[in-house]
This record gives structure tokens, sequence and C-alpha cells, in this order.
């Protein structure tokens, strides 16, 4: 019995370490992520392209009741990207939310001042309503999110690829098919390091959106 106690006991730390955040998003202070992003919009045959350069890095946490909220600082280092202030390029410098095993981006739900999470921001998490970017561990057919932005873990389909640069050939891949206003968001994610690579393709008005990892350091 004492040993089936231990091994159960083995088990449950296993268990617990696996759904940690942390084992597999290296947020501590100091972890710096540099990407190369790239927009297409007007006409998909011949499109408008803006390319730019960005150095992203956690500055800091703060504790909070509801868990711990990672702060993040963006920087750009090359020009471009100045017209694009949208949904997902705006919600690159919010901070982060560990939340139980699920990593929250707080966009515009963070007081500066009081250090907290805005009563709004607040309500929808207790209420469910907000959707986690994602939830671990993160395994093939695992799914969460809200019917605005639900995401599922999935091998890539053959039309995106190639957006995966080859030293991450195996990140694992998570996909939207309903961002928002009703874009395509596929995301690859390499335990350890992050985001990899990630295409947004929206339906109707053509906007298309690559960001790629070019360095990871801690």
């Amino acid at each position: 019995m004492r040993f089936v106690t231990l091994a159960l006991c083995a088990f449950a730390i296993v268990a617990g370490a696996q759904e940690d955040p942390l084992t597999w998003f290296p947020l501590q202070a100091g972890s710096r992520w540099t990407y190369r992003h790239e927009w297409k919009s007007g006409d998909p045959n011949h499109p408008r392209i803006d390319r730019w350069t960005t150095a992203e890095a956690v500055t800091g946490w703060a504790r909070i009741p509801e868990g711990i909220v990672v702060l993040r600082d963006v920087r750009q280092l090359t020009p471009g990207g100045a017209s694009h202030t949208g949904y997902l390029v705006a919600r690159a410098g919010d901070p982060y939310l560990i939340h139980g095993r699920c990593v929250y981006v707080i966009a515009g739900g963070w007081d500066l001042r009081t250090r907290s999470l805005t009563p709004q921001f607040h309500k929808y998490l207790s209420e469910n309503a907000v959707s986690p970017d994602f939830c671990f561990p993160l395994e093939n057919g695992r799914s969460w999110g809200t019917l605005d932005t639900p995401w599922r873990v999935e091998p890539a389909r053959q039309s995106v690829e190639s957006f995966l640069p080859a030293q991450y050939s195996q990140a694992i891949h998570i996909f939207s098919n309903h961002l928002g206003s009703g874009g395509f968001d596929d995301v690859w994610f390499q335990k350890g390091i992050g985001i990899v690579a990630e295409h947004y393709l929206h339906n109707g008005t053509y906007d298309e959106y690559t960001r790629t990892l070019d360095s990871y350091s801690r």
C-alpha cells in the first residue's frame, strides 16, 4: 500500500508539473524574444507589404489574487508597422496573466495605477467569458476558449506549414478558426521557448499577418 501511495504521489507531481505554465512558457524576468513581422493587405494579387522587427522582453511579475501578472515591454527595432495598430499587433505588449494552468493576454484589462485587473476584465475572467491564449499541457485534440475565440491543438494544414521555420519543426500547432471578427489564426508553440511562428488570415477584406521568431534568450 505504501508503494502505491508513493507512486500516486509521484504521478500527481509529474502531472502537476506538466500543467504548470512556467514549465512550458519561460515567462521569468529577463526572457527576450526577437520577431520578424510581415503584414499584407489590399489586393491579394498585388498586396501592400509592410515588414518590421520587434524585441519583446519580460520586465517583471506582479502577484495578485487571480494569479501572476507577467509584465512585458515591446520595442520596435526596425522601421515599419506604424500603421498596424489592430488587435494582433496591439496586444503583443499587453501583460500576460498566469491563471491556473492557462495564460491569458490582459488586453486592456490591467490597471497600472492600482496594479490590479480592471473590474471588467475580472468580471469576464470569473464568468469564463475571456479566452486564454494557452492552456497546458498542450496535447493533440485539446481545446479551450470561447465562442468568439476558440482554440484547439491539432496538426497544421498543408496550406500553412511553410510559415513554420525549419529549426522549430517539432513545435506544437494551435489553431483558431474564429479569431475576433472571423479570422484564421495559426500559432506554433515550442516548449521552453514560447511562440515561434504565427499566421493570421482575415476572412473577408484581405489582411494577412505573419510573425516568426528570430532569436530567444534568458
